[in-house]
C-alpha cells in the first residue's frame, strides 16, 4: 500500500506522536546533536518531508515533546499528593525528590528550555507550550497550599516564583558530568562526602521549602514538646 496523506485529526495527532516518539529516542540516546530530521525519518513511516507539514523545526519538536511530559507530571502530582493526606516537610521532600528522578527525561529536556529549545521556534509553539507551563505550577503550589494551610499568599507566590528556574536547574545535579565532578574536588583540594542524587534534592527541597510550616510538623510539635 503506498504512502497517504493524513487528514483526520487522529491521523495528524499519530503522525505528531510517532515524529516525537522518535525524537525523544534519539535524545535520549544521544543527545540534542543526534536529533535531525534526517534522523527522525529513519525511524518513522513517512518521509522526512512530511515532517515539515507538522514542524518546523528540531526546536518545535522538542519543545512540544517537554509540553506532553510536563502535562504528565503535573497530572502524576494528584496521585502523588492525595488530598487527605498530610506529610511532614521531610517526608514531602523525598516523595517529591523521588519523583522528579522518575521524570529525569522531562528535567534534561527542560535544562535546555531557556537556552535552545524556546530560541528557534514559532511564536504559536511558545504559546502553546506557556499555556501547559501555567497548568504544572500552579498545580504543586495548590498542593503546597493544602500540606501548609497557615502560609501568607505572599510567601506562595515567593514560592511560585523561585519555581521554575529551581526546576530548570535539578538536571544537572541528577547528571553531573565526571570532570565536573573531578574539578570540583580538585579544586577543593580533598574529597567531599559522596551524597546520592536523592539525597541532594532531598536537601535543596528542605533549602526552597524552609519558609513554610507544615501541617503534619504543626501538628507533631506540640507532641514533642510534652516528651
Amino acid at each position: 500500500m503506498g504512502f497517504k496523506r493524513a487528514r483526520k485529526e487522529d491521523q495528524i495527532k499519530l503522525r505528531r506522536q510517532e515524529i516525537l516518539r522518535a525524537a525523544e529516542q534519539l535524545f535520549d540516546e544521544g543527545g540534542l546533536d543526534d536529533v535531525t530530521f534526517s534522523h527522525i525519518a529513519k525511524q518513522v513511516s513517512f518521509t522526512r518531508q512530511t515532517i515539515y507539514t507538522y514542524y518546523q523545526t528540531r526546536e518545535e519538536v522538542l519543545l512540544d515533546l517537554l509540553g506532553q511530559r510536563l502535562e504528565h507530571f503535573y497530572q502524576s502530582l494528584d496521585h502523588l499528593f492525595p488530598p487527605d493526606e498530610l506529610l511532614t516537610r521531610e517526608a514531602f521532600c523525598a516523595r517529591l525528590a523521588h519523583h522528579f528522578i522518575q521524570h529525569r527525561m522531562t528535567l534534561r529536556l527542560f535544562s535546555l528550555r531557556h537556552t535552545v529549545l524556546e530560541q528557534n521556534v514559532r511564536y504559536e509553539n511558545l504559546v502553546a507550550f506557556n499555556r501547559i507551563m501555567l497548568k504544572v505550577f500552579p498545580e504543586v503550589t495548590r498542593i503546597l497550599r493544602h500540606q501548609c494551610p497557615s502560609v501568607s499568599e505572599e510567601t506562595f507566590d515567593m514560592i511560585t516564583f523561585t519555581m521554575i528556574p529551581y526546576f530548570a536547574s535539578i538536571y544537572p545535579i541528577l547528571e553531573p558530568h565526571p570532570n565536573q565532578l573531578k574539578a570540583i574536588y580538585e579544586a577543593l583540594g580533598h574529597q567531599e562526602q559522596e551524597w546520592t542524587s536523592e539525597e541532594v534534592l532531598i536537601a535543596s527541597l528542605k533549602v526552597m521549602t524552609a519558609a513554610l510550616t507544615f501541617a503534619a510538623d504543626a501538628q507533631a510539635a506540640p507532641k514533642d514538646a510534652g516528651k
